[in-house]
């Protein structure tokens, strides 16, 4: 797994449960304010291999700007330019192909459920899950037809209303062609969540696909190596 520095296009939180929480509108910030935290995170990298940014907080495909931003990241030279998206965007092909002729080859992709009418609920819109699916198989084909060497993270914000069906959701996933899932906290999991999440490891390592899980949820000690602290991470 590949270290990335976040740096936000905006204040506002990424997508998770709007059951759970109801999403704020987000307030993108001014590109020269973004510009600036890239070539600092640029010059300051000292992770290993790199620099690598991913561009997230707030939806990135609603910033105004962000080509600039991306072609700041190239300008910067920063060697891997990922984007933190809930991948509705990327179902349009022009703005697929857009994002991979600007040098963007990995995706991390939040996701809520692969059952779309639960998926769209928790998402708070109609057709969420349906765009986001199909976001990802559209960059994918999109990369795969122009020769493209590109990596596809599932983000997946873990709560009581998905909890039950992650593991449908891993194999869905795997199915897709992405390349790892990490399941993140977004409010109350229930009480059987310890379970379920190490069912959905094991169906990731059925379908090869690895599911790493944030500390903040809870995992038996049997699946602990799947654990991982809460660094921004790409498969």
């Amino acid at each position: 797994m590949l270290e990335f520095v976040a740096v936000a296009v905006g204040e506002g939180a990424p997508y998770g449960c709007a059951l759970c929480a109801p999403q704020a509108a987000p307030e993108y910030l001014p590109s020269a304010d973004v510009i600036t935290s890239i070539r600092e995170a640029a010059v300051t990298w000292t992770a290993g291999p790199g620099p690598n940014i991913v561009l997230g907080g707030p939806e990135p495909f609603g910033h105004p700007e962000l080509p600039v931003l991306v072609a700041a990241c190239v300008e910067a030279g920063v060697q891997r330019i990922a984007l933190e998206t809930d991948g509705a965007a990327l179902s349009v092909p022009a703005n697929a192909l857009g994002v991979l002729r600007s040098g963007v080859r990995h995706l991390l992709v939040r996701l809520t459920d692969a059952e779309a009418g639960n998926g769209d609920a928790m998402g708070g819109r109609p057709g969420r899950t349906r765009d986001a699916f199909a976001g990802v198989r559209v960059y994918l084909a999109a990369a795969e037809d122009a020769g493209l060497v590109v990596s596809v993270t599932a983000i997946v914000p873990v709560c009581r209303h998905n909890a039950g069906s992650l593991s449908a959701t891993v194999a869905e996933l795997a199915s897709l062609g992405v390349a790892a899932a990490r399941l993140v906290p977004s409010g109350d999991a229930g009480a059987s969540a310890s379970a379920l999440l190490a069912a959905a490891c094991d169906t990731g390592m059925v379908n090869r696909l690895w599911v790493e899980v944030d500390p903040a949820l809870p995992l038996p000690a049997s699946h602990a190596l799947h654990t991982v602290p809460g660094e921004v991470r790409v498969g």
